[in-house]
């Protein structure tokens, strides 16, 4: 996979994220000020919250659903282009970048911001193992090959400029 493949893929995961996270955050939003009513604690401290079971509440939470399966999808997709970024600079002589975005993406799980931020600079400053128009591999060399002699051979010999196209 292509640096830019896992920058689109990346960049496509943290919109969809924060469209699931933005719209579970408003509908709790809403469910929690306008889908019940507050109610003194029986123990003494704080409030418990306690919901109308009516058609708002349940919109608000379908809505939460909604949203934050969205976001769960988000990051499944932020997830794999981390995979594709993961594979990309496997593929390099240097290890250095695989290196830091392993370590950093797996203390990322922990503590979102590294993963983040161990992203975000692969991506700006990340080499890509795969440059356009260029094979990863080189080719393989083959032997030199005899004129073919069978019984569509052409009558004329090739001239010299056509021998080493095979």
């Amino acid at each position: 996979m292509s640096k830019q493949s896992v920058t689109r893929m990346w960049i496509a995961g943290l919109i969809v994220l924060v469209a699931g996270l933005a719209i579970g955050g408003v509908s709790l939003g809403l469910m929690l000020a306008n889908g019940g009513a507050w109610t003194p604690a029986s123990s003494g401290d704080g409030y418990d919250f306690v919901p109308t079971l009516n058609a708002y509440f349940w919109t608000t939470i379908g809505f939460m659903i909604a949203g934050f399966t969205v976001a769960a999808v988000g990051s499944v997709i932020q997830l794999a282009a981390w995979i594709g970024a993961l594979i990309n600079t496997y593929q390099l002589a240097d290890k250095a970048w695989f290196i830091v975005l392993l370590v950093g993406g797996l203390v990322g799980l922990v503590s979102g911001l590294t993963g983040f931020a161990v992203m975000v600079a692969y991506l700006i400053a990340g080499p890509d193992a795969m440059p356009r128009g260029q094979p990863l591999a080189p080719p393989i060399p083959r032997a030199p090959q005899e004129p073919y002699q069978g019984p569509y051979a052409p009558s004329e010999p090739q001239p010299a400029e056509y021998a080493h196209t095979r």
